[in-house]
């Protein structure tokens, strides 16, 4: 990946600040982002909730009997569907979010792989849909006034510099 140009990384700060502040929503189509190949996926999170009631139904099939372990599983799959479906796709938003707010090369690969929606949370009709829409065009169109290059106050200098001796 080639390094970004210094409009591109004030383009992508601008699309932080904008994320910080709630101003820029992100959206998942969960289709296309929780799958293999995505940057996000967890495998054992898709695999783990459902596998682990259908084993445990098996076991108290043999051990118990047939209408206990068949209970028990349709039992399980439907807290699973109703709780912890929710929470594993709140962690799925949660991790996509972290991941494209942690460096422009990660925030490029996500935007490529495809299954992101940005929304201006002020005017929900204006939207930027991944990999077809252009992410730094919507940002640059609806949160410009974020793209502003502050100069460093002195106290910011001296942390840079001691950040700086410490590496």
């Amino acid at each position: 990946m080639s390094k970004p140009s210094k409009a591109d990384l004030l383009i992508y700060k601008a699309l932080n600040k904008a994320i910080e502040k709630d101003q820029l929503r992100i959206y998942l189509d969960y289709g296309k982002i929780n799958r293999p190949g995505s940057p996000v996926y967890d495998a054992w999170e898709n695999l783990l909730p459902v596998l682990t009631p259908v084993l445990t139904g098996l076991i108290l099939i043999l051990s118990v009997s047939v209408i206990f372990g068949l209970s028990f599983m349709i039992a399980m799959i439907m807290i699973y569907t109703a709780y912890f479906k929710k929470k594993v796709d709140r962690c799925l938003i949660q991790r996509t979010k972290d991941y494209f707010t942690s460096s422009y090369d990660n925030c490029v690969k996500l935007w490529e792989f495809g299954g992101i929606v940005l929304v201006n949370a002020q005017d929900k009709k204006s939207g930027c849909v991944s990999p077809e829409g252009d992410w730094k065009e919507f940002v640059v169109r609806n949160f410009a006034d974020y793209m502003v290059e502050t100069e460093n106050t002195p106290a910011d200098k001296a942390a840079d510099n001691e950040q700086a001796a410490a590496e």
